[in-house]
């Protein structure tokens, strides 16, 4: 028992910094050009060493890509609990958490951005599945605010899912662009501007301010 837990504890460690190194390299080069010996090196271990963890290059994306979308769920999570009751904010706040993650993290950007991942099948359908989960996330707030009438400026009946899924569109072309260097602002600067458009877009009253103070968080 007192070897094995820090044994498991230094696998562990390990596996962060390979997957660390990882996504430095893939940010970098994208998924089709980074090679395994680039990794290794990147994480200061040996070929083989990066191999007892993950079989091939696919394994190794699968990976940076599903420990990206646990972090973003964890904080994205605590957001929207701090958020309160009301919908709207838990939406605004899962978003702007979102945004705040990678916008701290520009490498982890890059690596979901879709030029970066490539001809990675494995890799465009984990990133998808996490944009498919965040849609569904903010769809089911919206329809939470539907029913509350917290909607109170819509000129047509709206659609929570298609509503949603522009909304995390939206999101992320931003990053996408931002992270590839093709967006120069900040996305302090930037970030109003969308939240404007997606609460307009929903029919919420341009006066709540839940975005920008989740923003600042």
């Amino acid at each position: 028992m007192t070897t094995t837990a820090p044994r498991q504890a230094r696998a562990i460690e390990r596996r962060e910094h390979l997957l660390d190194a990882a996504a430095q390299v893939f940010a970098q080069r994208g998924y089709s050009d980074a090679q395994m010996d680039e990794i290794a090196a990147a994480a200061d271990t040996s070929k083989g060493g990066l191999y007892f963890h993950f079989p091939n290059k696919e394994a190794l994306i699968a990976a940076v890509i599903g420990r990206a979308g646990d972090i973003l769920r964890r904080r994205v999570t605590r957001a929207m609990t701090a958020a309160g009751d009301d919908p709207v904010a838990r939406a605004e706040a899962a978003l702007a958490t979102l945004v705040n993650t990678l916008a701290a993290h520009r490498s982890l950007a890059r690596v979901l951005a879709a030029e970066s991942l490539g001809s990675s099948t494995t890799a465009r359908e984990s990133v998808a599945k996490i944009e498919d989960e965040y849609v569904a996330l903010i769809a089911d707030e919206l329809r939470s605010a539907l029913a509350s009438g917290r909607l109170s400026n819509l000129d047509a009946p709206l659609d929570p899912e298609l509503t949603a899924r522009a909304w995390v569109g939206m999101v992320r072309s931003l990053l996408t662009a931002w992270a590839a260097g093709r967006v120069s602002a900040p996305l302090d600067r930037i970030y109003p501007e969308l939240r404007r458009l997606m609460l307009r877009s929903a029919g919420v009253p341009l006066e709540s301010n839940h975005l920008a103070t989740h923003a600042k968080e």
